[in-house]
């Protein structure tokens, strides 16, 4: 990896004022020798929240080479946040190349200091005694209520019932704006798939209106090319088109109880035909033996074109496949509720979309083809 960007900053520490809010500058400076956009980003560390921090100012910006911008990140600190020990770090990347050419800052280490109690009022002493007196008489006819209608409860060997455990938080998911919001993918070598491809993921979609892509390769018309999995216009579609090649997919209506609801679409190329799949069943089948992956030089993307700006999601998405093989039905079916192996056949990209903070998102699949959120935020489900 060449070394994409200096970053300096004057102090590695922050100390947050009594309103637990500070400021930091960062120094960035082009060291490719040519003219890259780069974007910065916050990335928050352990266990401190991407909430807390603000970038003023334009995250993406122009640089020429040997050029220099000072990005300004605002730290602040909910007032009922326990006092601890925190650290952030600014992530910058050229958008053209973000896998290959980024850099990241020495991390910057803050305390949050203790909450400011304020002092209690004194209560006089008769309250809590008249309290205390009332709550006791309470309790006693409680008990003796109790008592008085009490059965037993078969089976419980006087050990009396089990306590049922809560269960566990719902994992975060991404949520898509459908405006600007993506994760980019970039070019990694995992995904110069040509010829048999599945794609397939979980999604939640708010709406059906306009282009929604799921996951996409390109989509560019100079030259032209796209390989896609997408909403159009209350229909699922997958296929894909190139210069020099017949364009071809296939398409079906899209149910109108999938609207915020989560399904899952899965999109397959066997050589001769594509296949459309919701929640395992086969919704469309169509011939089209010129197409499946194309060699397209172009970037992949998940909830939007490639490279962002258009045909953006509006939703949630998680657990994303890409496999440079085509998947049966039954594999589709049987698996899209479990987490394919790390060494699976034909595995090129598993990003399940769950890290619950900070920019980047991992690639599950063993290739290191990991993404960068752009704009989309982290949610609950």
């Amino acid at each position: 990896m060449a070394r994409a960007f200096d970053i300096t900053t004057t102090t590695p520490t922050l100390k947050l004022g009594g309103n637990r809010k500070g400021e930091v500058a960062f120094t960035v400076t082009n060291s490719l020798g040519q003219p890259v956009r780069g974007r910065a980003a916050i990335i928050p560390e352990g266990k401190t929240l991407a909430e807390w921090f603000v970038l003023n100012g334009e995250a993406e910006r122009d640089f020429p080479p040997n050029g220099t911008h000072v990005f300004q990140v605002q730290v602040n600190v909910p007032p009922g946040q326990a006092e601890g020990d925190h650290s952030f770090h600014l992530l910058v990347a050229d958008q053209s190349n973000p896998d290959e050419y980024f850099a990241e800052s020495s991390p910057i280490a803050f305390k949050v200091p203790a909450p400011v109690v304020a002092p209690r009022k004194k209560i006089p002493w008769w309250i809590p005694v008249s309290a205390a007196a009332a709550l006791l008489i309470i309790i006693l006819v409680g008990v003796l209520i109790g008592h008085r209608g009490k059965k037993e409860e078969p089976g419980t060997g006087g050990s009396g019932g089990v306590t049922q455990a809560e269960p566990p938080p719902p994992a975060p998911v991404l949520a898509f704006d459908g405006a600007t919001s993506y994760v980019d993918l970039g070019q990694p070598l995992s995904l110069e798939i040509t010829g048999p491809i599945t794609m397939e993921a979980w999604i939640r979609p708010v709406n059906s209106n306009n282009f929604q892509e799921i996951v996409t390769r390109g989509h560019t018309f100079d030259p032209a090319g796209a390989i896609y999995l997408r909403i159009v216009f209350g229909n699922y579609q997958v296929g894909s088109f190139m210069q020099g090649k017949t364009a071809g997919g296939t398409s079906a209506g899209m149910p109108l109880q999938d609207t915020n609801q989560w399904v899952h679409i899965a999109g397959v190329h066997d050589g001769e035909k594509w296949s459309l799949y919701r929640n395992g069943e086969l919704l469309a089948q169509t011939p089209h033996p010129q197409g499946g992956g194309f060699p397209l030089g172009t970037r992949w993307a998940i909830g939007s074109k490639g490279g962002g700006g258009e045909h953006t999601f509006n939703g949630n998405i998680r657990d994303v496949r890409i496999w440079s093989i085509a998947r049966t039905q039954d594999q589709v079916k049987d698996d899209m509720k479990n987490p394919p192996e790390k060494d699976a056949d034909g595995l090129a990209g598993y990003w399940p979309l769950d890290e619950g903070r900070g920019s980047r998102v991992l690639d599950h699949s063993g290739n290191e083809s990991n993404g960068f959120i752009h704009g989309a935020q982290w949610a609950r489900p």
